[in-house]
């Protein structure tokens, strides 16, 4: 299990490859301009949240967005819960 940190948008080639190639046993987290993800379907069998601060201060309701919305908070759970972390 791995915690795979998406931060750049959706033309950033390395981010797809990222998203991708999670398993179903990872989490992903779309922060800093990262969560423009939220906004479409995503391919991937790993669990995907986007920071709630980070996706509101770009302008979008929490109804715009295709994955369920965390805090800071949760998120440093998350990080806390994990072995492994691709940044």
């Amino acid at each position: 299990m791995a915690l795979v940190l998406v931060k750049y948008g959706t033309d950033h080639p390395v981010e797809k490859l990222k998203i991708r190639s999670a398993k179903a046993e990872d989490k992903i987290v779309l922060i800093q301009n990262g969560v423009f993800w939220a906004l479409e379907e995503l391919e991937t069998p790993a669990k995907v949240y986007t920071i709630k601060d980070d996706f509101l201060a770009r302008g979008y309701s929490e109804e715009d967005s295709k994955v369920p919305l965390i805090t800071y908070s949760e998120f440093i759970d998350l990080l806390e819960s994990e072995e492994k972390f691709i940044g």
